[in-house]
């Protein structure tokens, strides 16, 4: 059986998935397990700030690039720390701010599992 939520293959006598979703009454519970924090989310920050000062050091230091620097960390930073407190849209305009890269390391299935746990 395929979970509706996460799409895990369970057997068909399971009672609940992994992720929480609970089969007989289609609801979510808390999951079975408890995921860390993905090790893809923090290479995905480590490359975005490695990119920013690629970018910074490629333009020479000219003022814009400064200004436009500091402007993309102040966008991407508070909706990283919300993507951390599984806040789903935050996850989705990282996708569409850091594509096609961003859009393939957020798309992996450790990933979207950590974004579906409850708290």
């Amino acid at each position: 059986m395929k979970c509706p939520r996460c799409r895990l293959i369970n057997p068909d006598t399971a009672e609940r998935c992994d992720c929480g979703y609970d089969f007989s009454s289609h609801t979510v519970e808390r999951p079975y397990f408890k995921q860390e924090f993905p090790s893809e989310i923090k290479i995905f920050l480590v490359f975005l700030i490695v990119w920013n000062r690629v970018v910074l050091i490629a333009s020479r230091g000219t003022p814009e690039a400064l200004i436009a620097a500091i402007l993309w960390t102040l966008v991407l930073y508070p909706l990283y720390r919300q993507m951390v407190k599984k806040k789903r849209s935050a996850r989705f305009l990282l996708m569409i701010l850091t594509f096609p890269i961003g859009t393939a390391f957020l798309m992996m299935r450790e990933v979207r599992l950590y974004m579906l746990q409850k708290d």
